[in-house]
């Protein structure tokens, strides 16, 4: 172990701080060349964050510094190794959700409304946009709150409560018949096994021939996890094994979304990045990923939804994936982007002001006491 900095020779410019998926896919890069440093949890990088200075960790890095206190007795504002802390890229978040409009209503399911981390309202795309989880669940709650509690208001909808009570007895019941079978299946394997199946084939890089192997693996788990044998037969307590003999075909339906998924868009595209295919493909690729489940099969459906570039108040610009050359260009941005020149320019030369101009490109209507900035606390400043 040296010690070497090694993100300047990959990404110059952005080094430690360029988006996510590229550190990650770096890192793993890294591991690949034989940089990667032997522990009984598999291969890692050190990370090093001393440079900081020790007042900015202790300021603004108080939990990180906690974390690697607390669980590998180290100081990450200590200069030198005794500071430097294990770390790999691993998945923390889903890009994808509740498909739903800009109001936080599904598309599909009139009265059915998510925000946040739940929900897919066009926040992220392909790269989750890093810092600003806490930001998006406020805003998401406080915007979408408010159109949920407009529908109630004119639809006059009442929610019937029996409604509520047979889906618990439902699940209920379901519970009941989990414990009452006599499977064949350990859930715990299960689940261990699609784990080992989603890093080694479905992670930071993705073949075509890796993704099938997937989506076949992770289908037999599927229907294994139909018939999985719980040991402890408790309903009215605590009950992990039936816990998770609940949530992993669940769990296994995300990770063949995301699988089936990521073997038929053929092109990279931020996190999700095939070997095979490289580069980012906006003629035949922009394009949104919906996924649904039809009851009793065991693959996902998958339908695309088209974006329009010539609505986006902000078009696809290029942008550089570490390869000399391999930078894209969407073939409508630049045409969008000269409307969206124009109108500014327009408006402005008729004296209007930032919000008029950004509500005139916004794609979507926003509830107008959150078209200003501090309108919530009566003062509206420029």
């Amino acid at each position: 172990v040296d010690g070497y900095r090694f993100m300047p020779d990959y990404e110059p410019e952005k080094k430690e701080l360029a988006s996510r998926d590229v550190v990650s896919r770096r890192m793993m890069e890294h591991i690949r060349k034989g940089k990667g440093v032997k522990s009984p949890y598999g291969d890692h990088l050190w990370l090093d964050i001393s440079i900081l200075g020790r007042a900015h960790v202790e300021k603004n890095l108080r939990d990180v510094q906690d974390i690697c206190k607390t669980f590998n007795g180290i100081d990450p504002a200590d200069e030198g190794p005794k500071g430097w802390a294990p770390v790999l890229p691993m998945q923390h978040y889903s890009m994808g959700g509740i498909r739903t409009k800009p109001t936080g209503e599904s598309q599909w399911l009139n009265g059915l409304f998510a925000c946040g981390e739940a929900a897919c309202w066009d926040m992220h795309g392909f790269n989750r946009l890093g810092g600003n989880s806490c930001a998006e669940t406020v805003v998401a709650g406080m915007i979408v709150g408010d159109y949920f509690a407009d529908y109630c208001k004119n639809n006059g909808e009442v929610i019937d409560t029996n409604v509520v009570k047979d889906f618990l007895t439902k699940e209920y019941q379901y519970l009941k018949s989990l414990v009452d079978k006599e499977g064949k299946y350990n859930v715990f394997e299960i689940k261990n096994r699609m784990k080992e199946i989603m890093w080694d084939k479905v992670a930071i890089f993705r073949t075509g021939e890796g993704l099938k192997e997937a989506v076949d693996e992770l289908e037999k788990l599927y229907k294994d996890s139909q018939d999985v044998k719980v040991h402890c037969k408790e309903l009215d307590c605590a009950n992990p094994e039936l816990e998770e003999a609940y949530r992993v075909p669940r769990m296994l339906k995300i990770a063949l979304c995301v699988a089936y998924g990521a073997l038929l868009r053929t092109e990279s595209r931020g996190a999700h990045y095939r070997e095979d295919y490289p580069k980012r493909d906006d003629l035949n690729w922009m394009k949104r990923t919906n996924t649904f489940w039809v009851e009793g099969e065991t693959l996902p459906r998958i339908e695309y939804e088209e974006l329009d570039i010539m609505k986006m108040e902000i078009p696809p610009a290029f942008r550089g994936y570490g390869a000399k050359g391999n930078i894209i260009e969407n073939p409508l941005s630049e045409k969008r982007q000269a409307e969206v020149d124009a109108i500014r320019e327009k408006m402005e030369a008729e004296g209007k002001g930032r919000y008029e101009i950004q509500n005139a490109l916004m794609p979507y209507e926003l509830q107008a006491k959150y078209k200003a900035p501090n309108q919530r606390i009566g003062v509206d400043y420029e």
